[in-house]
C-alpha cells in the first residue's frame, strides 16, 4: 500500500497515464485505447436502455428462447446470469461456447428456430470458432425456410469489425457497438450490462447507479479505504512472496464469476514467467501440500447458498491460507464488482512490472490452427505423430523435454513419471478438447481430487477451446512450473460446416494439435492422451490407471 501511494498510483491511473506499466514504444497506443474502460461508467446506460427495449420487442415479436453464442470473455458473463435464476427472465437462455459437435447438436435440438433469437458477441468477428458458428445457424434458418434469418440474429461487437460487417450484409436485427480498443476482460461493464438489462430485466439506471458509485470509491487515494487498492496489494503481495497461486471460490450461482476474474487476473498477470495461476472450481484435496504456495478469494451473494463456502472458509483457516471474502448484495452487483476487479488488477499489474493488457503468448497458436486445416483439408490427415505407448485405447504423445522425462514401458509408468517431473511448487492442468457429458465431467472431478489429494498439488481442469480464451496466457507466459495434460477423442457424431471442407469436430482437433504444439515449443512438460474408444470410456481407463500411482 506504502509503494502504491508513494507511486500516486491511483491519481495517475485515473488521469491514464501509460507509464504506470512498462512497455514497448508502439505498445502505447494499446494501453491508451485500453484505459478508455474507465469511462464506461457513464457510457453504458444508453446502451442498456437499447439492450431492454430491444429484449422487449423480442419477446412481443415471439422470439422464445435466446441462445448467446459467444468465444471470448462475454461468455462468463453470460454463464453467470443463466444460473442466476429470475422470474423475470421471460426466455429460455441457452450459452454456446464451444465448437464441440454434441453441444451445438444438443442446443440445436432443444430450440424452435423460427422463435430463437441468435446473440453472437466477438470484438472482432474474425475468430474461426464464431464465424463457423454463425454459418451454421444461419443456414439451419435457411432449412427452415426462414424469410428473413438475418432478423434472428443480434451482434455485439466493435465498429468496423468483421461481424459488424457480417451483420449488415445478412440484415442482423440488431447491433450494439463496443467503444473500440478495450479487452474483453476489461468490459465486464459492457458484458454485465448488457445481459442483466435485457435478460434479467433489471433497471438499467440502477446499473449505472452502482457502476459509478464503485468508481468514485476507487478514486479514493491508496492509503484511504479505496478497495480496488486493497484488492491490487493483496494480489500483489502474494505473487511477490511467492504464494502465485490464486484460488477462487464461489456460490453455485457465482461460479462462472469466478472464472471471469480468473480469466481477467491472470491473462494481465502472466507474463515474461511471472503472474498469478488462478485456481477454480472447489477445493479439491485440500491437502497442506495442495495448499502451499496459495491465497483465496471467496465470492459471496448476500441471502445465498453458504453451507459450503463456510466449510471451505474454515479449511482455509486452518490450513493458514490468507483469504479475501467479497459479499455482493445482488445480481445488481455483479457488473460494478468486476470493474473493481478490473481496477485492482490493472494497479497490480503495475506492481508486477507488466503490462495487463497485451497477450504476447497467444497470437502465433491462432496461426497455427490454419495452417493445420490447409493441411487437413489438403490431406484429409493430421501430421504423423510417433504414440509413444498405445494400450487399452488409448494413445500418447510426447516430444521433446517431456520424452526426456518419462517411462514409456507403459500407460502407468508414463503417468506415473510424468507427475514425478511436476515443478517445486507447481500444479498439474488437465485440458480437455472432446465431447463432454456429466458422466465424463465427474469422472474428471475425482480424477482430479484423487491426484491432488494423494500428490498434495492443485489440479486444474480446463475445457477446450473455451480454455483457449481463459487461461492459454497463463500456461504459456506465467511461471514456468506447470504440467500440461491434454486429451482428445474423435467426435462420435459429427456435425458439418455451411462452404467449409472440414466439420466443427476436426476444428476442435485442429484446435487441439495447434495448441500442444505450441505448449511443444515453449518446451512446456506437455503429453497428450488420444481417447480413441471416446471420452467416456478413455476417463474410465485413465481413472483406474492413475489409482494405481
Amino acid at each position: 500500500m506504502r509503494q502504491l501511494a508513494s507511486a500516486g498510483a491511483v491519481k495517475r491511473l485515473w488521469a491514464k497515464d501509460e507509464t504506470l506499466w512498462p512497455h514497448a514504444k508502439e505498445q502505447r497506443r494499446l494501453i491508451t485505447n485500453n484505459l478508455n474502460w474507465l469511462d464506461l461508467p457513464d457510457q453504458i446506460g444508453p446502451y442498456m436502455t437499447r439492450a431492454a427495449a430491444l429484449a422487449a420487442m423480442v419477446e412481443r415479436e415471439g422470439f422464445r428462447d435466446l441462445v448467446f453464442i459467444a468465444m471470448g470473455d462475454s461468455n462468463l458473463a453470460a454463464e453467470t446470469v443463466a444460473h442466476t435464476g429470475t422470474p423475470q427472465r421471460p426466455q429460455r437462455f441457452f450459452l454456446l461456447d464451444s465448437t464441440d459437435p454434441a453441444a451445438i447438436q444438443r442446443v440445436s435440438d432443444q430450440i424452435d428456430f423460427e422463435r430463437t433469437l441468435f446473440v453472437f458477441a466477438n470484438k472482432s468477428g474474425k475468430r474461426i470458432e464464431t464465424h463457423a458458428l454463425l454459418l451454421y445457424f444461419l443456414n439451419r434458418l435457411r432449412m427452415q425456410k426462414a424469410a428473413e434469418p438475418g432478423k434472428c440474429f443480434v451482434a455485439v461487437t466493435e465498429e468496423g469489425s468483421y461481424l459488424s460487417e457480417l451483420a449488415g450484409n445478412y440484415d442482423f436485427l440488431g447491433v450494439f457497438l463496443d467503444p473500440p480498443g478495450i479487452k474483453g476482460r476489461y468490459s465486464s461493464l459492457i458484458h454485465f450490462g448488457l445481459l442483466l438489462s435485457a435478460v434479467w430485466r433489471l433497471d438499467p439506471q440502477e446499473l449505472v447507479a452502482r457502476a459509478k458509485s464503485m468508481r468514485e470509491v476507487c478514486k479514493r487515494p491508496a492509503d484511504g479505504g479505496n478497495p480496488a487498492v486493497e484488492l491490487a496489494a493483496f494480489l500483489a503481495a502474494a505473487e511477490a512472496s511467492g504464494n502465485d497461486k490464486l484460488l477462487l471460490m464461489g456460490s453455485k450461482s457465482l461460479r462462472a464469476s469466478t472464472y471471469r476474474i480468473a480469466q481477467l487476473v491472470g491473462a494481465s498477470t502472466s507474463k515474461g514467467g511471472r503472474g498469478l495461476i488462478p485456481v477454480c472450481g472447489g477445493l479439491p484435496g485440500a491437502t497442506e501440500g495442495a495448499l502451499r504456495g496459495c491465497v483465496a478469494v471467496v465470492l459471496k451473494m448476500r441471502n445465498g447458498e453458504e453451507a459450503d463456502l463456510a466449510t471451505i472458509e474454515a479449511t482455509l483457516k486452518q490450513h493458514r491460507v490468507s483469504t479475501v471474502s467479497i459479499e455482493m448484495n445482488g445480481p445488481e452487483d455483479l457488473g460494478s464488482e468486476m470493474f473493481r476487479w478490473e481496477i485492482a488488477t490493472a494497479v497490480a499489474s503495475s506492481l508486477l512490472e507488466v503490462n495487463p493488457f497485451d497477450e504476447p503468448d497467444v497470437r502465433e497458436g491462432r496461426e497455427r490452427v490454419s495452417a493445420l486445416l490447409d493441411e487437413y483439408v489438403a490431406k484429409r490427415t493430421w501430421p504423423a505423430r510417433t504414440a509413444r505407448v498405445r494400450e487399452k485405447g488409448i494413445e500418447l504423445y510426447a516430444e521433446g523435454e517431456t520424452r526426456q522425462h518419462i517411462s514409456t514401458l507403459s500407460l502407468t509408468e508414463a503417468l506415473r513419471t510424468f507427475l514425478e517431473a511436476m515443478p517445486t511448487g507447481g500444479y498439474l492442468a488437465i485440458i480437455t478438447f472432446a465431447s463432454s457429458s456429466g458422466q465424463t465431467e465427474a469422472a474428471l472431478e475425482r480424477i482430479r481430487e484423487h491426484l491432488a489429494s494423494s500428490h498434495g498439488m492443485p489440479v486444474l481442469l480446463s475445457s477446450g477451446p473455451r480454455y483457449l480464451r481463459y487461461f492459454e496466457q497463463v500456461y504459456k507466459g506465467g511461471p514456468d512450473k506447470g504440467l500440461f495434460l491434454m486429451l482428445t477423442s474423435e467426435s462420435p457424431a459429427d456435425v458439418g460446416i455451411p462452404g467449409a471442407e472440414y466439420t466443427f469436430g476436426q476444428l476442435q482437433m485442429a484446435l487441439a494439435l495447434a495448441d500442444f504444439e505450441s505448449l511443444e515449443a515453449r518446451r512446456k512438460l506437455a503429453m497428450r492422451l488420444h481417447l480413441t474408444r471416446g471420452l467416456e470410456q478413455g476417463l474410465a481407463e485413465i481413472e483406474q490407471t492413475i489409482l494405481k500411482l
